[in-house]
């Protein structure tokens, strides 16, 4: 009897539905359940995303304290260890660890540190590059981002700028002899002649080579190419480093000769080229002589246009060529 009365009971109980507040809250525990487990596979997808990311990444809250440093950004700055011990740095500890390492260059830590906190303070989006000690070029942008903080990322930018710098100088650089070519020499010219208009004196010599052709022709175009290699290293050696030696074409050179304070330091320069000419050079394992005649244009004296001074040169180098060879003239009208 008291067994039926237990079963009873049992099914009493069974029969009574939850009260509602138990099963408004085992609904909400499920949907607590269920954004957390978004809030974590969207925390997954942004660690991803950040770690895999090109470039260097930093994150930083409204009190300058880093939340977010990947692993790239570590590498490419060379952040020890160490430096993560106690967890991620603030910004100021950031900045006086660099500075200590030298990576903003000379100068007292304490002020790189306090100026570049004091930029960062005025929230302003930036871009520039760094050069670091070791030489790698980094790309670094900073943006401000709501509610206060920084993102800053950072990108290995060495080999393009490399390229850049490879290309530039092939567009105003000889190939074969790697002076200046006409174009460069043109603007190097422009800006001396500039100088020339308010006072200043400057020379241009037009150099020619003498017997240059029977080498092309007795021991072929690639003889030819290394004694143009040769003559350039020559006439390299002859000028002071604010003088600008070019190869206009074929076997033609020039030189704009820069700070003179009178005539004979230009006759200086010609006798000087001239004289290294003299020593033989070595084709195909032959001496071999090669003149040079040199032809002369002051400025001002002379003209205070590129065109002008160039015409002139050329006239004097005429002359000198005419009159013997291995010899320089300056213009006379």
């Amino acid at each position: 009897m008291a067994m039926a009365s237990r079963g009873a009971a049992g099914a009493l109980e069974a029969s009574v539905p939850a009260s509602p507040g138990t099963a408004g809250l085992a609904e909400a525990i499920g949907r607590m359940a269920q954004l957390v487990e978004h809030s974590r596979e969207r925390i997954r997808l942004l660690e991803a995303v950040i770690e895999n990311f090109p470039g260097g990444v930093s994150l930083f809250d409204q009190d300058l304290n880093m939340v977010i440093c990947n692993q790239r950004q570590r590498t490419l700055l060379d952040y020890p260890d160490d430096l993560f011990a106690n967890g991620y740095p603030s910004m100021e500890m950031l900045f006086r660890f660099n500075a200590e390492r030298g990576e903003y260059g000379p100068g007292e830590v304490e002020l790189h540190v306090a100026r570049r906190l004091a930029l960062v303070r005025q929230r302003e989006a930036h871009v520039y590059e760094r050069t670091r000690p070791n030489g790698t070029i980094v790309e670094v942008r900073g943006m401000p981002i709501d509610g206060g903080g920084f993102v800053t990322t950072y990108f290995d930018v060495t080999e393009q700028r490399r390229d850049q710098a490879t290309i530039a100088h092939m567009a105003h650089h000889d190939a074969l002899t790697d002076l200046p070519n006409r174009m460069l020499f043109s603007d190097r010219l422009h800006s001396a002649v500039a100088l020339a208009r308010r006072g200043a004196l400057m020379a241009v010599h037009y150099l020619d080579l003498d017997k240059f052709k029977p080498v092309n022709d007795g021991f072929g175009h690639k003889a030819g190419d290394r004694l143009l290699i040769d003559v350039a290293a020559r006439l390299r050696g002859a000028v002071r480093d604010h003088d600008t030696v070019a190869r206009l074409g074929g076997d033609e050179f020039a030189i704009v000769q820069t700070g003179i304070a009178e005539k004979t330091d230009a006759a200086a320069l010609a006798s000087r080229i001239i004289d290294r000419f003299r020593e033989p050079f070595t084709v195909a394992g032959t001496p071999f002589v090669l003149g040079l005649s040199v032809g002369i244009a002051l400025a001002p004296g002379d003209g205070v246009t590129s065109d002008d001074l160039l015409q002139k040169a050329d006239m004097a180098l005429y002359r000198s060529k005419s009159g013997g060879r291995g010899t320089f003239h300056f213009f006379e009208a």
